[in-house]
């Protein structure tokens, strides 16, 4: 899940600005703000009968500049509370798997700070600094039972005249003992300064992504117990192969990915985008092509019957929507935007907040696309994350 820099794609890292984060379908201090806003309408089609529609109830959380991480009421989007970093400015927010915690970078990425989402206090932090030499710590998932962390890692040492900078490591974590247990040997020995692993929602094995396929380890031993030809499973005869990296969005499955794709087609000579959702625990996948790549992003309805995307250039900002049922792009609505944009669904679907940058939320119409207010807040963002109160899999 922003637009911080993560390098192991569970936020968007480098894979997954292939797929545009998501998941895919295989073939198969003091906020000022405007009045609160009217009862949303309903985001159904107009052949349906608007019933009513429940007021959005998560819980946004929003790293700032003032080092602080602001606890906001969706449904008012008042501050109800804030979190004081340790480590200074709260740059990229990790989630766990159930959802009580958040495993906080801060800028140079050497420290990460736990903190408790349900007391709103930090338990404690931690660094793989020693010495001269400082470890940048460019990815981290953390397993779904917070046993342990994978981490991507950089040594920078500083000698007498000049800093000595170790190639890419993959490391293990125990969470409990505070220490470093094992180094990741890299498959076939390829070093690379961008991995994405994934856990599976038991926590039991691990999917490393290579270029071609999907490496399956068990998660205690690291050791491989199977392989995922994944490149075959998006090949068509004719056609060139897809890159697909997977982003988790919070109103997806537990093991599902759905977002966007991109591929060449060799034979027309253009490049083509889609959609996808990917069952990985069975490794199947069920995509299908929009047409023409244009870049947007991709962010899911509750319901997963939708989905919202931001164009964005310079004079030309569009909404996008997304009817997954159908299989089609079924709108593109023109909007005042800004230079750098994050797009959240509200928890009931029926509004989308555009954010990032600057200490402002605006709050849009899932419908008719017009902005329904902007929130302000005491300080800039650098990443907003909205834990909606249902788990995805629970009764919508």
């Amino acid at each position: 899940m922003s637009s911080t820099r993560n390098r192991f794609g569970a936020r968007a890292g480098a894979l997954a600005s292939a797929f545009l984060i998501g998941a895919m379908c295989v073939r198969p201090g003091v906020l000022s703000s405007q009045p609160a806003a009217a009862q949303p309408t309903s985001a159904k089609s107009a052949s349906a009968k608007p019933g009513p529609v429940r007021a959005p109830s998560g819980s946004i959380y929003m790293g700032t500049y003032a080092n602080k991480i602001l606890v906001i009421d969706e449904a008012t989007l008042t501050v109800r509370d804030s979190i004081t970093m340790s480590i200074g400015i709260p740059t990229r927010l990790t989630l766990s798997t159930n959802r009580t915690h958040f495993y906080v970078s801060n800028p140079r990425s050497d420290w990460v700070e736990i903190v408790d989402i349900a007391s709103r206090k930090t338990t404690g932090k931690f660094t793989l600094n020693s010495g001269t030499t400082t470890v940048q710590i460019d990815g981290i998932n953390v397993d779904p039972k917070e046993r342990f962390a994978i981490m991507l890692v950089k040594k920078f040492t500083k000698l007498s005249d000049r800093y000595e900078i170790s190639k890419p490591m993959l490391l293990r974590y125990d969470l409990a003992k505070r220490a470093v247990t094992d180094t990741i040997a890299w498959p076939r020995d390829e070093e690379r300064d961008n991995a994405q692993i994934i856990f599976s929602p038991s926590g039991d094995l691990m999917y490393f992504f290579t270029a071609d396929d999907v490496l399956v380890y068990d998660a205690l031993t690291l050791k491989q117990v199977d392989r995922w030809d994944l490149s075959q499973s998006f090949y068509e005869e004719g056609m060139g192969r897809i890159n697909a990296g997977f982003g988790q969005d919070l109103y997806d499955d537990p093991g599902f990915y759905t977002g966007l794709f991109r591929m060449s087609d060799p034979v027309n000579r253009r490049s083509l985008m889609g959609v996808a959702r990917v069952d990985l625990g069975n490794r199947t996948v069920d995509y299908y092509t929009l047409g023409p790549s244009v870049a947007t992003s991709f962010r899911l309805t509750p319901d997963r019957t939708k989905a919202y995307g931001i164009h964005s250039e310079v004079g030309n900002y569009q909404f996008w929507t997304f009817d997954l049922e159908n299989r089609r792009v079924v709108g593109k609505t023109e909007f005042q935007g800004r230079s750098r944009m994050g797009l959240t669904v509200s928890s009931n679907g029926a509004y989308l907040y555009v954010h990032v940058a600057g200490n402002t939320i605006d709050v849009y119409d899932a419908t008719t696309f017009k902005k329904v207010r902007t929130a302000t807040f005491d300080a800039d963002m650098t990443q907003m994350v909205l834990i909606p109160t249902k788990a995805p899999g629970a009764g919508r």
